[in-house]
């Protein structure tokens, strides 16, 4: 009963703690945020195992679930390649909605600067890319379907994984992380399986940032 309370009292103070953690990243910004983020996620991450596990079957590593998550990466680039074309034509239609599109995605990149291309890279696929689904949807939207239903779980998830982005104020930012959470959200809704939806994060993350950004 008393490791039950505690599991328990651990998965309200990680999301807390997740709130806590953007908010110092992308607001008060005291250190590198490469690093920042990496020590975040993987601190997630961490706290996503000890409370959470098994977060992963032996019987979800396949090929099948590697592919789909290559597969997936490539759809939600596309997703955002179109997108970013639809912000371009609605920011010339409508000037006063979307005011400062061009300057809302340079914020996004603004960071790429401070450390080396490859090794920004390589920390968006590991730890970056990697402790955030082990977080969010391996140990959050996990636990909420046990809790209530796999609907119910998608929905909360992915407005708590939008929600620790508003501090931004960054429009572009924000409405990126909400098609995010629905992206990630629904594929582990619909396929039960975290595997896919980590490949795709991790590939995904560098893709878009580094490789081909969208601009």
């Amino acid at each position: 009963m008393m490791q039950t309370s505690l599991k328990q009292n651990g998965f309200y103070l990680s999301l807390i703690l997740a709130f806590v953690l953007w908010m110092v990243m992308f607001v008060f910004r005291p250190f590198n945020f490469w690093l920042m983020l990496s020590f975040s996620t993987a601190l997630l991450a961490t706290i996503s195992f000890l409370l959470g596990r098994p977060l992963i079957r032996k019987d979800e590593l396949t090929w099948r679930n590697l592919f789909l998550g290559i597969l997936m990466a490539g759809i939600l680039y596309a997703i955002f390649w179109v997108g970013n074309q639809a912000l371009i034509i609605i920011s010339h239609l409508f000037p006063d909605l979307l005011p400062d599109r061009s300057g809302n995605i340079s914020a996004v990149y603004a960071n790429l600067g401070a450390l080396s291309p490859f090794l920004v890279g390589l920390l968006l696929f590991f730890p970056i890319g990697f402790g955030e689904e082990i977080f969010w949807r391996g140990f959050i939207q996990r636990r909420f379907t046990r809790e209530w239903s796999g609907g119910a779980a998608f929905v909360l998830t992915t407005l708590l994984y939008t929600g620790v982005h508003l501090p931004t104020w960054n429009p572009v930012l924000i409405l990126a992380a909400l098609t995010c959470g629905l992206f990630w959200g629904g594929l582990y809704w619909a396929t039960g399986t975290l595997v896919p939806v980590l490949i795709s994060h991790m590939i995904w993350d560098p893709l878009i940032f580094v490789i081909w950004p969208i601009k």
